[in-house]
């Protein structure tokens, strides 16, 4: 990315229950993704954008937001629906200007079993488009594996890519239900990756379980994590605000992903 940054464990708290999650990031040195954003014509049609922008940006804590992932395709063969993709992106850049955050993850949104001229096209087309966005507003720009099978569309994105303010976020609970084991993960994608998703799944569905409750093998992650040698942005993606204090007690208890 484009400054030095430490290894920064965040989670992803609820407007509506903000005070309990502030306790929470008090007391284990949290910072904040902000994923409320992501559905935020909802908020637009409430009049709640304001008062949410207001928290977010004033609490000292937000360093990410998840954009925009529903219904979205900025790729997209259809220029009206690309069109209208493109601008949930670039709103959800606005908003992470306007919160002070300086990290925005997008899914890829690449169909998972075209390949051949559609992965030639999508890949070329998102490349500009993530650069040109990242340039415009000076934000480092993750692109986060969904709904991806395999390293192969993201690597082939990755490829075009110049601006060194675009990376890779790798979701470690959609790796894990994938049709490729982590390692490749991290070995084909290793070289691009500055942000993690970190949630827990049984190998089917995207379950968001705390670290430890199912299949995934942390221990092998952690390692391949390591191995990277670069510090880089956690979100600890879990259900509730109980269980993500159980995914920091478990990356505690463990030393995994910077602790000791």
């Amino acid at each position: 990315m484009t400054d030095k940054h430490r290894t920064v464990i965040q989670v992803q708290p609820r407007y509506d229950f903000r005070e309990e999650w502030e306790v929470l990031a008090d007391k284990e040195n949290l910072k904040y993704e902000a994923l409320d954003f992501s559905t935020q014509p909802a908020l637009n049609e409430s009049g709640l954008f304001e008062e949410y922008s207001k928290w977010y940006g004033s609490c000292n804590r937000t360093t990410s937001i998840h954009g925009f992932f529903i219904d979205v395709n900025p790729a997209s063969g259809d220029p009206d629906f690309k069109k209208l993709s493109q601008d949930k992106c670039i709103k959800s850049c606005e908003t992470a200007k306007i919160i002070g955050a300086k990290n925005v993850v997008f899914h890829s949104s690449c169909f998972p079993f075209l390949r051949g001229v559609y992965l030639d096209v999508w890949s070329k087309r998102c490349a500009d488009f993530y650069q040109e966005i990242a340039s415009k507003f000076d934000l480092n720009i993750f692109i986060e594996n969904s709904p991806d099978i395999d390293p192969g569309p993201i690597a082939a994105l990755m490829c075009r890519i110049e601006d060194k303010r675009v990376g890779v976020c790798l979701d470690v609970g959609h790796a894990n239900y994938s049709s490729a084991p982590i390692r490749q993960w991290f070995e084909e994608l290793g070289e691009w990756i500055g942000y993690l998703h970190l949630s827990d799944n049984n190998g089917t569905y995207d379950d968001h379980l705390p670290l430890g409750e199912g299949s995934v093998n942390w221990q092998e992650t952690d390692e391949l994590w390591r191995k990277l040698d670069r510090d880089t942005y956690i979100t600890l993606e879990i259900n509730g605000l109980v269980a993500a204090g159980r995914a920091v007690n478990f990356l505690k208890e463990n030393g995994y992903f910077g602790y000791e």
